[in-house]
C-alpha cells in the first residue's frame, strides 16, 4: 500500500473528501450483512430439512445422507462466522477513513492558501507581503502535517483490518464422496 501522507495535502484532502467516500463503504457493509443473513437462512433451512428427514426417514440410507451433509452444515456454520468477521472488519475501516476525512484539512482550505500565496507573490515587487506569505506558507506546513498524521493513522488502521481477513475455505463436496449419487452418463448421437 503506498504511503499515503508523503503526498501534498492538497492530493491527501482531494483524495479523502473526493471519489466514492464513505457511501462505498457503507453499501459494501450491507452488502456483507445481506450475504451473512442468506448463508444463515440457507444454514437454518438446510438444517431444518435434515431434522425432518431424521423424522420421516430412518435407516442406513438416511445416515449416509446425514453424515454427508454434517460438513456441509458445520462449513455454513464457519462462513457465517467469516462473513461477519468480514462485515466487522470493514466497518472497522468505514469507522477509520471517517476518522481521516475529519482529521484531513478541508480541501477548501487548502486551494484558498495556495490562492493567497499565489495572489500575494505575484503582487510582491519590494517585499511588502513576504510576511504574509511566510505565515500562509506556515499554514500549508501545519496542513501538510495534519493531512500525514491523518493518513498515517489510516493506513494503520487498514493495514491491521485488511491483515485480520483470512481466506474462506471451499465448501466440502456433499452428494459425491457418498457414492447415493452417480454421474449420469449422456446420450450419444443425434
Amino acid at each position: 500500500m503506498p504511503h499515503s501522507e508523503g503526498l501534498p495535502p492538497e492530493i491527501n484532502s482531494h483524495n479523502i473528501w473526493g471519489g466514492p467516500g464513505a457511501d462505498s463503504i457503507e453499501d459494501a457493509v450491507r452488502a456483507w450483512a445481506s450475504l451473512r443473513r442468506e448463508i444463515c437462512d440457507l444454514g437454518s433451512q438446510f438444517d431444518q430439512i435434515l431434522l425432518c428427514l431424521m423424522d420421516d426417514w430412518s435407516g442406513p440410507v438416511a445416515i449416509r445422507v446425514i453424515d454427508a451433509a454434517t460438513p456441509f452444515l458445520r462449513w455454513l456454520d464457519s462462513l457465517d462466522a467469516k462473513l461477519f468477521a468480514t462485515e466487522r472488519h470493514i466497518r472497522r475501516i468505514g469507522r477509520a477513513f471517517f476518522n481521516a476525512r475529519r482529521d484531513a484539512v478541508h480541501p477548501i482550505l487548502i486551494d484558498a492558501n495556495r490562492a493567497q500565496v499565489l495572489a500575494l507573490t505575484r503582487d510582491n515587487e519590494f517585499g511588502q507581503n513576504n510576511a504574509a506569505i511566510a505565515a500562509l506558507e506556515d499554514e500549508y506546513g501545519r496542513y501538510w502535517d495534519q493531512d500525514g498524521r491523518a493518513m498515517w493513522w489510516y493506513r494503520q488502521e487498514l493495514s491491521n483490518a485488511l491483515s485480520r481477513l483470512t481466506p474462506w475455505q471451499q465448501p466440502p463436496p456433499i452428494a459425491n464422496n457418498t457414492g447415493l449419487v452417480q454421474p449420469v452418463p449422456l446420450p450419444t448421437g443425434s
